[in-house]
């Protein structure tokens, strides 16, 4: 390579992007519309399409400007993203603020142009990265964020006026960055204390099961068709072709649905349950003994210990203590969940060896205002256009019985009231835009979002174990999903031939018990340990808090005792390195370590305020983990017998 300037530049480049490298090394940079002239202070500037890409009073001044604008400076825990390269006046500002900086330029001939013939000194940053396309930018966007982290876009005024639409689309892209984390500090944060909880009370009932993989290849080469039904609008919409036509498919059904088909007298042949919250409500008009279910692990101890026709395990690989209970059963397999339940009926569907699988109610979206199939559990949920704000909405027709979903035996009516508010304040918070099957733009969820894409690469990787599978989606007018062929459930029928119902009541589980036996008693021995640690630390915690009550001061004995605390705590989080201990108590010790982050010593009242939240989230743990050996326990009473 002639050219020291490019060679210098792709070489910082290839440490992270060595594609980005190569296409820029194809482009013929001498044949794009672009020139170098200058600003009216002496300094470069580019001509792109006869437009001024810096600033023709300034480009360092222009630069100065956009960055003083810049909320969040000294919050390191920041992604800025930078639109555009330019000559990388506005990169070299931004990437003076500690953090991380990621330099988007999808225009190649510019992004070719700049690194042949300039050094950017932003470039060699090594909390700098740079990329030229949505793949990319995503990718480093999720790398580089956790649930905390707060994302900013800047850019030229050039760029917004020569790419304004692809600024819009990359602001969708940052959204669904931050909503996946969000999504995964729900799932592992929020959710993990109740999950584990549920999978320690379901162990018992997990062993008597057989697994979904069971069922492996039983409907393959068959011409039989799965019928997936989820809750969006257009389950309602084809519900009368469903009634008439249901001796043509095997039904899975997620829970939400199952109010809906029963009032039409439809019957499916697997209804489908992953949530961790109570959802006994959705069953309480049917007779749970005529059906055969798909669990995950995790889902509601209640649900668990409901009778079935028959239920069937479905442990996902990478959820909570599930590759705990994997190993205890030597399942060796790569089943997912990515928290919806609607994707275990497709994944549980293709196990089964379906030659062809049909979506409906997948909408994914707020089809013409509609957020639910009517019939469905959040039936009264409406996305509206509000005209003043310029701007989608949640809304609920029907606040009271919206709120009455969310209520259980241990939720009050004040409660459901509450959660229900939480929730409605969650949804508009993530809406988001996607394209529906006729392209146009649709508002969904964030979350949603997600689901299309988690989908769209399911469809990929079915179809390359298996080239022959058909994969349709019959949600009209619901969001795209690639990969999944968008036809009328109408116009599938006349295809259809009358399946034979499955019988599955000979079905066992099939365990190495005394493997099983020995699994459960080492993690109680290692939840014991755990336990005598965490119960010491909450007696020496509120031994502190009692001396400086009394003490008013920081004496030395205090200080002894807050030293001694903090070692404790330190030799609790280092448990985590026991690869099964940590699947159980990872969030716990998150917890704690948010707590400690800070410095809590220099002073009475911040250190009493952190005790406090050590001594809570120490009793909270331990009321955990004595209720998961005690499970463990009877779990272990119920395989001797």
């Amino acid at each position: 390579m002639e050219n020291k300037v490019l060679e210098k530049n792709l070489k910082q480049i290839s440490k992270y992007d060595k594609e980005l490298c190569n296409k820029i090394l194809m482009s013929n940079f001498e044949k794009s519309n672009i020139k170098v002239t200058k600003t009216q202070k002496d300094e470069y500037n580019l001509i792109y399409n006869n437009f001024l890409i810096h600033a023709d009073t300034g480009a360092v001044n222009e630069a100065k400007k956009i960055i003083e604008k810049l909320e969040n400076k000294e919050n390191k825990n920041t992604i800025r993203v930078v639109y555009g390269l330019g000559l990388g006046y506005l990169a070299d500002e931004i990437s003076t603020i500690d953090s991380k900086i990621i330099i988007y330029e999808p225009n190649i001939d510019i992004l070719s142009f700049v690194l042949n013939i300039a050094e950017i000194d932003a470039i060699y940053k090594e909390n700098v990265v740079i990329c030229s396309n949505e793949k990319m930018l995503n990718e480093h966007t999720t790398k580089f964020s956790n649930p905390e982290t707060k994302i900013s876009l800047s850019f030229l005024p050039s760029y917004k006026a020569l790419f304004y639409q692809d600024i819009l689309n990359i602001i969708k892209i940052i959204q669904k960055a931050q909503g996946q984390h969000f999504a995964a500090q729900n799932t592992l944060i929020k959710n993990a204390p109740k999950a584990i909880f549920n999978s320690f009370k379901n162990l018992k009932n997990i062993i008597k099961n057989p697994n979904i993989q069971d069922l492996k290849d039983l409907y393959e080469n068959k011409d039989m068709t799965a019928l997936c039904l989820s809750a969006g609008p257009s389950l309602k919409e084809n519900i009368e072709i469903i009634k008439e036509n249901q001796d043509k498919f095997i039904i899975f059904a997620v829970n939400p649905t199952i109010k809906l088909l029963q009032q039409y007298n439809i019957k499916p042949d697997f209804i489908v349950d992953i949530e961790v919250g109570d959802t006994v409500r959705q069953f309480d008009t049917i007779n749970t003994k005529d059906y055969y279910f798909i669990l995950e692990s995790f889902c509601s101890f209640i649900i668990s210990q409901m009778e079935t026709k028959k239920t069937f395990n479905y442990i996902s690989d990478a959820n909570f203590i599930n590759p705990w209970i994997r190993d205890c059963l030597k399942i060796d397999d790569d089943l997912k969940t990515l928290g919806t339940v609607s994707y275990t009926a497709l994944m549980s569907a293709y196990i089964m060896g379906f030659d062809r699988i049909i979506l409906c109610g997948q909408d994914l979206a707020y089809k013409d205002g509609k957020c639910y199939a009517k019939g469905s559990q959040f039936e009264d949920l409406e996305c509206i256009f509000d005209e003043k704000e310029q701007k989608f909405k949640i809304i609920t027709t029907n606040f009271e019985k919206y709120a009455s979903s969310f209520k259980t035996e241990r939720n009050t009516q004040e409660k459901a009231n509450q959660v229900a508010e939480n929730n409605l304040k969650f949804l508009n918070s993530n809406i988001y835009t996607v394209k529906s099957q006729d392209g146009k733009n649709i508002p969904t969820q964030t979350g949603y979002a997600l689901f299309i894409d988690w989908f769209s690469k399911a469809s990929e990787e079915l179809k390359e174990k298996k080239p022959n599978i058909k994969l349709i989606n019959s949600s009209n007018g619901g969001a795209q999903i690639d990969g999944f062929e968008n036809i009328d459930l109408k116009n599938i029928i006349p295809q259809l031939k009358p399946v034979k119902k499955p019988n599955l009541d000979n079905y066992e589980a099939n365990i190495d018990k005394p493997f099983v036996k020995n699994k459960i008693q080492l993690m109680k021995e290692k939840l014991e340990i755990f336990n005598s640690a965490i119960e010491e630390l909450a007696s020496l915690v509120q031994k502190i808090l009692k001396e400086l009550e009394i003490k008013k001061v920081f004496t030395q004995n205090s200080k002894k005792l807050i030293q001694k605390q903090e070692e404790l705590l330190y030799q609790i989080i280092s448990l985590k390195k026991d690869n099964d201990l940590k699947l159980v108590t990872l969030v716990f010790l998150h917890n704690f370590a948010e707590i400690i982050k800070t410095d809590y010593k220099k002073e009475i009242k911040t250190t009493n305020e952190a005790l406090k939240k050590i001594l809570d989230q120490a009793l909270f743990t331990k009321k955990y983990i004595n209720s998961y050996i005690k499970d463990l326990t009877n779990c272990q009473t119920l395989i001797l017998k």
